[in-house]
């Protein structure tokens, strides 16, 4: 038996990861991340407005997820207040934007280099130097942007307070968006499925992956002929905050086969494990895997479905679900956009400054962020921070093992004989540091 150390490149932070080898194959697997934010603990005793600025700064790729969940908890220790169209409006669309860029940086920047490590010749996708490389970079920039044409800045936003939001957006922002998300429909199409809109259509009516062309057919192509479409798995309980026809409470698991509701108080977060700085986070004392794979599923998109049941929560199945979505957040936003020139007239905020300067109470709000489910949990007395809690989808995904279990990633990587396709397995899941320790 030998033990392996790899520092994983292209990833959020720092992070290994610790391999043991015996007859050729990885019998164990250890993600590794070091080091401490400690943001909730320097947000205790704080006004509860603090939060919005300072949570945000969790991660510099889904600060805006973070925002998003810090000004739901508060305005669920508020009484959920009903706040206005235009805000709610305005949220979603900043949100599904962070999520878009994120997908498409993470495939292009992250995942598809790692095929040249494996000896595959794509000049279009070498980082800095490839067309597909820097065509992401500059659509990713626009992206940005979008956002902060209505959030004021991107990454770190505060733009969103309880009650609503601080911008009053003129038509001619809400044009300018809508051009930008024209052009990444474009993108979409052309390069990332490389087929019309009417096509596409008709593959997911009939759930054929096989199909699909353009730089996702490279990767479909490529992960077969390496053995990669089988390989990945993890366990088949996944977590998530989206709606599911079936299942009305805020927190759903899936089982392999339905979901489930469940309660978010049996979420547990455990000490941190000997070998990692990140806790331990298990649902019911079991782990869970989070991300687009489980929130696809919930909308019944049938390739996803498709997928699933042939590979379950693999490599392939992880991979595309998450190419995949970067569609259906575009149409999301598309909708809502035009939405949005009839409520400009509108306020964008109700005034609750009052009520939250003396606010007593408790608050919890689920973000479906790009990696996942993200829980913010607050406590508030006399309008400070008593406590406050994140669960990010790292958490989930890579956290360490308890006595019973392997973590997420970690059962995903064992039984490879490749020790970059252990690193392209656990860059399936987005692997994030900052997100993952507290």
């Amino acid at each position: 038996m030998r033990i392996e150390k790899r520092i994983l490149a292209r990833v959020e932070g720092t992070a290994y990861l610790e391999l043991e080898w015996k007859d050729g194959v990885i019998s164990d697997a250890r993600v590794i991340v070091a080091g401490s934010r400690s943001l909730e603990k320097a947000l205790e005793g704080r006004p509860v407005t603090d939060a919005l600025v300072i949570t945000p700064r969790v991660c510099g790729i889904c600060g805006h997820a973070h925002l998003m969940a810090s000004v739901l908890a508060i305005e669920n220790a508020l009484g959920n207040p009903q706040i206005p169209k235009k805000a709610e409006l305005l949220r979603k669309i900043t949100l599904n934007l962070e999520k878009i860029q994120n997908h498409i940086k993470w495939f292009y920047l992250f995942l598809m280099p790692d095929f040249l490590r494996l000896g595959e010749e794509l000049k279009d996708f070498e980082p800095y130097s490839g067309s597909k490389w820097k065509k992401a970079i500059s659509l990713c920039a626009d992206i940005t942007k979008a956002i902060a044409l209505f959030a004021g800045q991107w990454p770190h936003s505060s733009y969103a307070v309880p009650g609503g939001v601080t911008s009053q957006p003129d038509i001619h922002q809400i044009y300018s968006a809508m051009q930008i998300v024209c052009n990444v429909k474009e993108f979409f199409l052309e390069d990332m499925v490389g087929m019309p809109e009417e096509e596409y259509k008709k593959l997911g009516e009939s759930g054929l992956w096989e199909k699909i062309e353009g730089d996702c057919g490279i990767f479909i192509e490529l992960t077969i002929k390496h053995g990669l479409d089988w390989k990945g798995k993890s366990y088949c309980r996944m977590i998530t905050s989206e709606q599911v026809p079936s299942c009305n409470s805020a927190v759903k698991v899936f089982s392999g086969r339905r979901f489930h509701p469940a309660n978010y108080e049996s979420i547990q977060v455990l000490e941190r494990s000997v070998y990692s700085q990140t806790q331990i986070v298990r649902y019911k004392w079991a782990p869970c895997e989070t991300g687009p794979i489980v929130r696809k599923i919930a909308s019944g998109d049938k390739i996803v479905i498709r997928l699933h049941k042939t590979y379950g929560s693999s490599f392939i199945s992880r991979t595309l679900s998450r190419i995949l979505e970067v569609w259906d957040l575009l149409i999301e936003v598309e909708n809502h956009l035009k939405k949005l020139p009839s409520l400009l007239k509108e306020p964008s905020c109700l005034d609750l400054m009052d009520k939250v300067k003396r606010l007593n109470g408790e608050g919890v709000a689920f973000v479906e962020a790009s990696r996942g489910m993200l829980m913010h949990r607050i406590k508030v007395i006399e309008g400070k921070i008593a406590d406050y809690r994140i669960v990010t989808p790292s958490m989930w995904n890579l956290g360490p093992r308890c006595r019973r279990f392997l973590g997420v990633a970690e059962k995903s990587i064992l039984n490879l004989n490749n020790p970059i396709h252990a690193e392209m397995v656990l860059k399936s899941f987005d692997a994030c540091s900052v997100c993952t320790v507290r």
